[in-house]
């Protein structure tokens, strides 16, 4: 499966869903986009106490190593009750 995306640093995890849905909107803007294949995908479920979410999360590797992909459903109490946010980001192996 093909996506087009935008690569979001490390601080993906730090940044909650409004800052990742700001820092992909901020990288489409600038034109930092690519298209990468990816491969076979996880899925998890999560609850965000600072977001007030319940999120469903699939992350996947590409052919470029250290590189995957993840999306976001968010089921929120408020509007728009559903977000989905989906970016490429970089992992580095200590």
């Amino acid at each position: 499966m093909e996506r087009k995306e935008v690569i979001v640093a490390r601080k993906l995890f730090n940044l909650g869903l409004k800052g990742l849905d700001d820092a992909i909107t901020e990288g489409e803007r600038i034109g930092h986009t690519m298209e990468l294949e990816v491969g076979p995908t996880v899925f998890q479920v999560e609850i965000s106490r600072p977001d007030r979410a319940f999120i469903l999360h699939w992350c996947g590797m590409t052919n470029f190593q250290n590189i995957i992909w993840m999306r976001f459903v968010a089921l929120e109490l408020r509007w728009p009750p559903v977000r989905n946010l989906s970016c490429f980001t970089y992992t580095q192996e200590i």
